[in-house]
C-alpha cells in the first residue's frame, strides 16, 4: 500500500486489535485518528472505538484507567500536548502500564511554527517511558507492531512512545509492506496484563480513596524499591526488543528491527549517527563520499529509550570521529553517547575511543539539504585530518541576526 507515516500508524493499530484509540488532534497527528474513524464507517474493523478528550491532559487519564482495565489501547499527541500531559505520561509508567503513545513530532512554540524537531518527543526522556524513533512509514508501522508484544510482556510492563518526523514523515506516502492479519494475530495475542483478580468497574473508589495514604501492600514504604524495580525493567527491556525485533524480521521479513541499524560502518574512520528521516540522507553522503575514496558509514539510532549504550559502542568501536545529527535543542544523543563511551569502552576495547562531534540541524522545520550533511561530514574530516576537533558541539547552519531579550518580543 501507498501509506503516509500517519496512516501507517493507523494500520498497525487495526492490525495489533486494538480497542481504543485516543486523541486530543492537532497537527500533524490528526490524520492518525481520521483513518482509524474511515475504517469504522466502511465497517472493516469491529470493536475499535475512537475517545477525545477535553485535553490532552484529560486524554491520557483516559487512556490509564483503559489499560488499568487491561484494554489494548493507542493515544496520539504531540508537541505541548505532551508537556500538558507530562504527569499522567510520569503515573502511567510508575504504574507500569503498557500504553502506546504515538507522536509525530512538531516543535515547540515559541517562536509559533507548525513545523518539525525533536523537542516534544526529547522532554520526555527521563519519564521512564521506552522510547523509539522512526524514518518512514514501513519503519512506523513495523515498529508498534513490535512494540505492543513488547512492552505488555510480564517482564516488562512499561508504557512506550514512538515518534517520526511530523510533516515529513507522518504525511509522506511511501510504499508499505503491509502484513496479512492473519499473520500478525499470530504474532501478537490479545493482551492479557490485567490481573484476574482486579474487577475494576465494581470498586467503590470514595472508600478506597478516603484511606488511599494508610493502604496495606504496596505503599510508600516500598516507594524505592518499586521505582528501582521499573527503572530496572526499562534497563533489561533492551533484550525483550531484541528478541522480539529478531521473531519480526524472521516473520516477515523487515530490517525495522532491533535497537539500532549500521550502514557500512564496518571500516568507516567517520560515522555520522542519527535518528527519523535524516537517515536516508545521511546513507547517500555515504555513498557519495565512498565514491571519493573517504571510509564513512551511518547509524539510525531506533532506541533512545533504553539507551542502547553498548550495541552502539560495539558498532562505532573502529572509527576514528564520530559525529551525532539530531533535531533536538537539547543535544541529548550527544551526551548520551558520550556517556556511553566512558561506560563500555573503558576497558577490553580494541582501541581508543573514537573523537565525539555533535551537531544540532534542522530545529523548528529548518530544512536538512544533502549539503549541510556534507559539510557536516567534511568537518569530521578535516578533524580526522588535524587531530583536532575545533567545535565539538555546534549548531548547523546559523544566520546572523540581531535579537536583545530586554527589547525585541518573540511571542506577542
Amino acid at each position: 500500500m501507498s501509506l503516509t507515516g500517519n496512516e501507517a500508524a493507523a494500520w498497525a493499530v487495526r492490525l495489533a486489535r486494538a480497542r481504543v484509540a485516543y486523541s486530543f488532534p492537532m497537527g500533524p497527528n490528526a490524520e492518525v485518528t481520521e483513518t482509524l474513524q474511515g475504517f469504522i464507517d466502511r465497517k472493516e474493523v469491529e470493536e475499535l472505538q475512537i475517545l477525545y478528550g477535553d485535553n490532552e491532559k484529560a486524554t491520557t487519564s483516559m487512556q490509564i484507567g483503559t489499560a488499568r482495565l487491561g484494554v489494548r489501547s493507542m493515544l496520539c499527541i504531540n508537541s505541548e500536548g505532551l508537556l500538558w500531559a507530562t504527569a499522567e505520561i510520569h503515573y502511567a509508567a510508575s504504574s507500569r502500564l503498557p500504553l502506546l503513545l504515538v507522536c509525530p513530532s512538531r516543535a515547540l512554540e515559541p517562536p509559533t511554527t507548525v513545523y518539525c524537531d525533536h523537542d516534544d518527543f526529547m522532554s520526555q526522556r527521563d519519564m521512564g517511558w521506552l522510547m523509539f524513533y522512526c524514518e518512514d512509514s514501513q519503519d512506523v508501522l513495523d515498529t508498534i507492531l513490535q512494540l505492543y508484544k513488547i512492552i505488555e510482556d510480564p517482564s516488562v510492563m512499561l508504557p512506550a512512545i514512538i515518534g517520526y518526523d511530523g510533516w515529513e514523515t507522518s504525511h509522506a506516502s511511501v510504499k508499505v509492506q503491509v502484513p496479512p492479519q492473519e499473520e500478525v494475530d499470530r504474532f501478537l495475542p490479545p493482551p492479557k496484563f490485567i490481573r484476574p483478580e482486579k474487577d475494576y468497574m465494581s470498586v467503590d473508589w470514595k472508600e478506597k480513596s478516603s484511606h488511599r495514604r494508610r493502604q496495606h501492600g504496596f505503599g510508600s514504604a516500598s516507594f524505592m524499591e518499586l521505582r528501582y524495580l521499573q527503572k530496572k525493567a526499562e534497563e533489561d527491556s533492551i533484550q525483550k526488543i531484541i528478541a522480539v525485533g529478531k521473531e519480526y524480521q524472521d516473520r516477515f521479513g523487515s530490517h525495522h528491527a532491533g535497537v539500532l541499524e549500521t550502514y557500512r560502518c564496518e571500516d568507516a574512520d567517520i560515522i555520522l549517527i542519527t535518528m527519523g528521516i535524516v537517515y536516508p540522507s545521511v546513507k547517500f553522503v555515504a555513498n557519495a563520499l565512498r565514491q571519493k575514496g573517504i571510509k564513512i558509514g551511518g547509524i539510525k539510532l531506533r532506541t533512545f529509550r533504553p539507551f542502547p549504550g553498548q550495541a552502539l559502542c560495539e558498532a562505532i568501536q573502529n572509527a576514528k570521529v564520530v559525529i551525532t545529527l539530531e533535531r533536538n535543542s537539547l543535544a541529548a544523543l550527544f551526551t548520551e553517547l558520550k556517556a556511553a563511551l566512558y561506560s563500555f569502552l573503558g576497558s577490553g576495547s580494541k582501541g581508543p575511543s573514537p573523537a565525539v562531534m555533535g551537531r544540532v540541524v534542522g530545529i523548528g522545520g529548518r530544512p536538512i539539504p544533502l549539503e549541510h550533511i556534507g559539510h557536516i561530514a567534511a568537518e569530521g574530516l578535516q578533524a580526522l585530518q588535524n587531530e583536532r576537533i575545533e567545535k565539538v558541539l555546534d549548531w548547523y547552519p546559523l544566520k546572523p541576526i540581531d535579537y536583545d531579550p530586554t527589547r525585541d518580543t518573540i511571542a506577542e
